[in-house]
């Protein structure tokens, strides 16, 4: 029988220590943390909670010996009888073996675990802190409190194929891994890459859940959230298509708002979405797995629905609503939507689009062409996409070089010293060019380099002094040559310790940042209003090492432009801020945020608005 949460009603899965839904704790032996408690020996300090899924409560944390990098703690619920000493040895080493396997995995759509440890009776990992919001945003809350307006059908089915191409990686693991509770809540869209990120994978199991014999109906409900879990999961069993299933309901639930929580197994709502695509989910929430498509054909089938082979016609959807349905709008869209085009070149979704909607095989053809040259540099595929198509169309970039000089002045001998150009673009369109260097002892990758507009950018270098004399100068240059340009120059010193002596700059340079002001007041506004005025805020580096800078704690009416950002030492960027008057309540608004420093000291700013219903005085 399932568990019912005292806070919220909802059921939940027998012995489960939290609530799947709001996270209270449903037994004595939950971990109750609090923050600024320490773990782990001291290696981590509780933030706060983030709370997901009823498998085990979620933290964020500190890494107190890696300058406080944010992660995410995860307790792993393992059931057994704790009286039994050989049981729990059991349920250790079980522990300890999955958390071994899931370090193994290495995927853009997975975070990396970083640990993994036991204290305190309760089992934890450690893993990478995806920022940015989880699906759950654009659904209808617990309350009955409306999220923003519900996702484009094309975006959902865009995140759709990013997780499948996710469970295709896990399925073809050895063993297979399963992850046994997708959900709209673990599916974060990264604020960094745009792409959905499957996160919690405390319920991740190595390996399949058949029992021997009958089912053990013991182990009912062990995995996955009531509503979201495969039927083979309430009888103790799950193989890689029970995620297939669980991926299906988190579909239905973002294309239609109707929870299927509220009726597990049941999803009246099918017939409102176009037949076709109706058609793909039914199979993939079929009640026998055999019949349900593994990740690759549940992927192919979505793609194929979404180049128009099957189902009407429609346009390509980009942020803010904005819609493209010829060649020329696609390439307009694009300028303004940089960094979501260039991911849906890279991924192949545009190609598709242009072949099965538009029906233009020279356009779709350009776009794979350009996405195969670039494979590694989706901003380049872009912008070769659209010069192939339309030269006039790219308004010039401009390249600034942040980086004029980089000196070693006692590197270590026979070693491969990685360090970094940073340039920026401050023109409206992409910078895009050749790079090399005059000596062979610094090495500049595949020879090429691009930044979109109004971005920073990091270009990678290598300096081997394996080969270089040591006792005196070496100097090289390393020139950066954009298309339509002129070339920029990068003066490269090096002096390796002679001697066998070791280098005499052990110390290790940080980044400190300044902010200016260290206060932001957007004033008064009527309701009626937009926007307010923009306010400009100046981040300077300080350091002595290149600082990376997120902007974190912003309500979703407060606008930040870029809210991440690569600083050079000794560099500004210009930080621009505005609030969106009509989503934000009546009344006096105070936030603080915080521009986060990797490896550095973060530095707090109060921002201060005030909104005024229409009429008042």
């Amino acid at each position: 029988m399932s568990d019912v949460c005292p806070n919220c009603g909802r059921l939940n899965r027998p012995g489960a220590r939290y609530c799947a839904t709001c996270q209270a704790p449903l037994s004595a032996t939950a971990a109750r943390l609090q923050p600024g408690q320490m773990l782990g020996a001291g290696s981590y300090r509780v933030v706060r909670p983030l709370g997901k899924g009823g498998m085990g409560a979620v933290w964020l944390v500190a890494q107190t010996r890696a300058f406080d990098r944010l992660a995410v703690l995860k307790e792993v619920v393992e059931y057994y009888d704790p009286s039994d000493p050989a049981e729990r040895q059991k349920a250790l080493l079980r522990f300890e073996a999955e958390a071994r396997t899931l370090g193994d995995l290495k995927h853009p759509g997975i975070p990396d675990l970083y640990a993994f440890f036991s204290e305190g009776g309760h089992n934890y990992l450690v893993m990478e802190y995806i920022e940015g919001p989880d699906l759950r945003r654009w659904l209808t809350g617990e309350d009955g409190q409306a999220g923003s307006d519900l996702l484009p059908e094309e975006h959902v089915l865009r995140y759709t194929n990013q997780v499948c191409e996710v469970l295709e990686y896990l399925a073809n693991r050895q063993p297979p891994v399963i992850h046994n509770d997708i959900k709209p809540g673990n599916i974060i869209v990264d604020g960094n890459s745009g792409r959905a990120v499957l996160v919690d994978f405390g319920t991740a199991q190595t390996r399949f859940l058949h029992v021997a014999g009958q089912p053990d109906g013991s182990r009912a409900s062990l995995y996955g959230t009531v509503g979201y879990a495969a039927p083979e999961l309430f009888h103790g069993r799950s193989e890689p298509r029970s995620d297939i299933y669980s991926l299906g309901a988190t579909v239905y639930h973002l294309l239609t708002d109707d929870d299927p929580r509220d009726h597990p197994m049941q999803y009246p709502q099918l017939d409102r979405l176009p037949p076709a695509l109706a058609d793909i989910l039914r199979g993939a929430l079929a009640h026998d797995p055999e019949q349900r498509p593994t990740a690759g054909e549940l992927r192919q089938q979505l793609e194929r629905y979404l180049a128009g082979q099957s189902g009407q016609l429609r346009a390509l959807v980009f942020p803010d609503g904005d819609v493209a349905d010829e060649r020329d709008e696609v390439l307009a869209l694009a300028l303004k939507h940089w960094s979501y085009a260039a991911g849906i070149l890279h991924d192949g979704t545009l190609a598709n689009w242009l072949r099965g909607t538009l029906h233009d095989p020279v356009a779709a053809q350009a776009a794979e062409a350009a996405a195969r040259r670039w494979s590694n540099n989706p901003d380049a595929a872009l912008d070769d996409f659209i010069r192939q198509l339309s030269p006039a169309a790219l308004p010039p970039g401009k390249l600034e070089l942040r980086t004029g000089i980089l000196r070693l002045p006692e590197a270590a001998r026979n070693q491969r010293i990685p360090q970094t150009i940073e340039i920026a673009n401050r023109g409206q369109g992409p910078v895009r060019g050749e790079i090399f260097s005059t000596a062979p002892w610094v090495r500049v990758g595949d020879g090429s380099f691009a930044c979109p507009p109004g971005r920073t950018c990091r270009l990678d270098i290598e300096i081997d002094t394996s080969g270089l004399e040591p006792g005196r100068p070496h100097q090289a240059g390393v020139t950066l040559m954009p298309a339509g340009g002129m070339p920029e120059v990068v003066a490269v010193e090096v002096r390796v310790a002679g001697g066998g002596t070791a280098p005499l700059y052990t110390g290790r340079a940080v980044a400190a940042i300044e902010v200016s002001p260290d206060r932001i007041d957007l004033g008064r506004e009527n309701t009626g209003s937009l926007t307010t005025r923009e306010v400009s805020v100046t981040v300077r580096n300080r350091g002595g090492a290149p600082a990376q800078v997120r902007v974190r704690g912003a309500p979703r009416w407060l606008l930040i432009k870029p809210h991440v950002f690569r600083l050079a030492a000794g560099a500004d960027q210009v930080v621009k801020v505005r609030a969106r008057v009509d989503k934000a309540r009546s009344g006096k608004h105070g936030v603080r945020l915080t521009f986060a420093v990797d490896d550095g000291h973060d530095v707090e700013v109060d921002v201060a608005l005030e909104v005024r219903r229409r009429g008042l005085f």
